[in-house]
């Protein structure tokens, strides 16, 4: 286990700078100490996932098909049973106190893209499970995320409540009446938004009334 561990982690690492280096055009000198610290976290979310029987079921078919095809393109064939399985592991931890470590597994999981496409749960709980540990850097997390998905509500109303903590409440109430137009517009093919508005109109009617309080 730990041998194809450790030859996954050198292809990840293979496949970091190559994008660094090619699609991003940062230097080789910048990124020695930051791919190596990636690198580590990788691993050590790896031997995490794979102490679970089930994770590791998913992670042996990856590693195994990493041996015939390009890292990027495996990770394009993960599935969403394979999100599901691998985020209710790593949910577990921050469900227990234990951000820290949902954040290295949440971080490896970030790189699963199901048919090319980044996975928005993976990301709010990789910023959640951040801002446990330092609201600040949460944020930073926040924003970088909101570029990628700028109009999903799950993700709008985490980051909303975050900010709010983080003293921007401003942000926040924008994120949210961003969040409910979106609802609102979609809720007749999407009636799941219907309920999910229940949950964010009382917080957008929280924050509404922090920063215009009634005289």
């Amino acid at each position: 286990m730990d041998t194809k561990i450790d030859q996954f982690c050198q292809k990840l690492e293979s496949m970091v700078k190559e994008i660094s280096i090619g699609g991003l055009g940062f230097s080789t000198e910048l990124l020695d100490g930051s791919t190596t610290l990636l690198t580590t976290i990788f691993r050590t979310a790896l031997k995490r996932y794979a102490s679970d029987p089930e994770c590791w079921k998913i992670l042996e078919r990856i590693t195994a098909k990493a041996e015939q095809q390009p890292l990027q393109e495996v990770f394009t064939l993960s599935t969403e049973d394979d999100i599901r399985i691998l985020s209710k592991f790593a949910e577990s931890f921050y469900n227990e106190g234990e951000p820290q470590i949902a954040a290295q597994l949440f971080q490896f999981l970030t790189l699963f893209c199901p048919g090319g496409s980044p996975h928005p749960i993976t990301y709010m709980y990789l910023a959640e499970s951040i801002s446990e540990l330092s609201i600040d850097t949460g944020l930073r997390i926040y924003d970088f995320i909101l570029n990628i998905f700028p109009d999903y509500p799950a993700i709008l109303l985490a980051a909303a409540k975050r900010y709010n903590e983080g003293e921007r409440p401003k942000r926040a109430l924008r994120l949210l009446e961003h969040a409910k137009e979106v609802c609102e517009y979609n809720a007749e093919t999407d009636p799941a938004l219907k309920e999910f508005l229940t949950l964010l109109n009382p917080e957008l009617e929280k924050i509404q009334q922090e920063i215009h309080p009634k005289e």
